[in-house]
């Protein structure tokens, strides 16, 4: 989904929320034949990215604590380029845990996370908040925030409580712009077109907008020459896909939640695929998975991994867990799933919205599926 969201134009990408503790301790691996880096823990995914995304890609980290935040920042801080403190997500794993909009209620820590990262870090440092009910609370929040040095504040304009069914507030930001001239402010939610993007800067005064619901709906949000299809951008999304080994629940869940058609035969072949062969075939790409991605997929049973005590029959069960997904509990599981946190941004030339518990990209602590 970012490398699709960067072709069609967006600025910035940002990775699924992490949460700090599963990054800590993951072994950093390249495959030489796709130039994927993965981190892996406990022979589990947990993070992945391509060189060509580097310079555009924030990492979402999810952290309650300054030493662990750090240690998990400085994990991957060599394959991003900004490491961004979620203190925005209302979903409970979030929030029992002390992270997300829990922070919020707890500005102290907040900051020490915050300071602790800016101090130590080589790549700039932001974060992303909601508003509170109280105006002043905000204001006096962000005031800390900016103090200890960030590079960007983006402001989810909807408070802890309201749902995505809740009109986002975006007039509450035009306070923080006049608190906070000199740093970027980064507005999010509610904004699904293109042409919303002026409409923020003009009306609010933002210097960025982020999204996340409309670019999981069609990723070709950010053309300034106007969206493609949902189906073409569906398509296209499949192949990359395919390419980068993606997890095929987590293509499954997208693709089902893009495709324009529900009640099409493809649709429905597309719900009952357990492998990428069928999923093509739904997707009308049976060539294409004959001639590149069945090839794809025999290179992946024979991994080229380079890491610190790289295991190729570690990295050959993943690999096929990747392409074989046929248990049905799995599957229905992954129908059900909700899209958390992880924003894709657009910066002044650009573009769209993210809401709260949909927010596009987020790192699953058990089972969440990532976009």
């Amino acid at each position: 989904m970012r490398l699709l969201c960067l072709e069609y134009g967006a600025d910035l990408v940002w990775s699924p929320e992490i949460v700090d503790k599963s990054i800590v301790g993951a072994e950093r691996v390249v495959d030489e034949k796709s130039g994927i880096i993965s981190y892996i823990k406990n022979d589990k995914d947990i993070f992945a990215t391509l060189p060509s995304e580097k310079d555009k890609l924030i990492f979402q980290l999810g952290a309650a604590e300054p030493e662990m935040a750090l240690a998990a920042a400085k994990t991957v801080e060599q394959d991003v380029s900004g490491i961004d403190l979620n203190c925005g997500c209302p979903k409970s794993f979030s929030i029992l845990g002390g992270m997300g909009a829990a922070l919020m209620a707890d500005p102290d820590r907040l900051c020490a996370i915050l300071d602790i990262l800016v101090k130590n870090l080589n790549v700039p440092v932001t974060c992303k908040i909601r508003v509170f009910d109280d105006v002043e609370k905000t204001l006096e929040l962000v005031r800390r925030i900016a103090a200890t040095g960030i590079t960007a504040l983006t402001v989810h304009c909807r408070t802890r409580a309201m749902r995505p069914s809740e009109k986002a507030m975006w007039g509450r930001l035009r306070d923080i712009v006049k608190e906070l001239p000199d740093l970027p402010i980064i507005l999010n939610g509610d904004v699904f077109e293109y042409e919303d993007v002026q409409r923020a800067r003009d009306r609010i005064g933002v210097t960025s907008v982020m999204t996340a619901r409309g670019a999981a709906a069609n990723p070709s949000i950010f053309r300034a020459e106007g969206k493609l299809s949902a189906m073409h951008t569906a398509v296209e999304l499949t192949k990359i896909c395919v390419r980068t080994s993606n997890i095929f629940l987590n293509t499954k869940f997208i693709l089902l939640q893009m495709h324009p058609e529900t009640k099409s035969d493809d649709y429905i072949r597309l719900r009952s695929s357990r492998r990428y062969k069928e999923m093509c075939e739904a997707m009308g790409l049976a060539e294409f998975y004959e001639s590149e991605g069945a090839q794809l997929i025999n290179d992946r049973a024979e991994p080229a991994g380079t890491g610190k005590g790289a295991s190729k029959t570690s990295a050959a069960k993943r690999a096929k867990k990747r392409e074989l997904e046929d248990e049905d509990s799995k599957a229905a599981h992954a129908s059900k799933a909700p899209i958390n946190e992880g924003p894709v941004v657009l910066e002044p030339a650009g573009a769209v919205e993210d809401s709260g518990p949909t927010d596009a990209v987020e790192e699953r602590p058990a089972k969440r599926i990532k976009a």
